[in-house]
């Protein structure tokens, strides 16, 4: 194993439960960037496999969702994230980048509230606990 995949793997087993969602955030963005890079060039395989990871992040997070806990805002996270893989499929679908430039601002916030619970003290939020959900009311999307 390279060292920068052990450094990668040591960061995530010291990491809390905030912080790992912090890092699927920002894999999330960076490839979305890719992604949109990607399809401004043409390069196909370049997409696909940024489009491939994202989506992978995706079904991390949806698959952490506590709908028991959560309730509402656990829902309202379920919708986002549709609606995320919906635009992306609709950006490989037409090859064009813009539904996946639509998503960097509203998962660029998300990002910054998870951010910001990442740094208050312990017991103060939890995984149950997310950033509030007003960070998503402004996203007026159809899934």
């Amino acid at each position: 194993m390279d060292p920068a995949s052990i450094y990668r793997r040591r960061a995530v087993e010291g990491s809390s439960p905030i912080s790992l969602i912090v890092l699927l955030y920002q894999t999330a963005i960076q490839s979305l960037q890719r992604a949109i890079a990607a399809l401004e060039t043409g390069n196909i395989e370049a997409r696909t496999t940024e489009l491939n990871r994202a989506f992978g992040v995706v079904a991390e997070l949806k698959a952490v969702l506590d709908y028991e806990r959560g309730g509402q805002v656990a829902q309202q996270f379920a919708r986002f994230y549709r609606i995320t893989e919906s635009r992306m499929l609709d950006a490989s679908f037409r090859q064009d980048p813009a539904p996946l430039r639509e998503l960097l601002e509203p998962w660029t916030q998300v990002l910054d509230a998870w951010r910001q619970a990442d740094v208050l003290p312990p017991g103060a939020a939890s995984v149950a606990d997310p950033p509030p959900p007003s960070r998503l009311e402004h996203v007026s999307w159809q899934a």
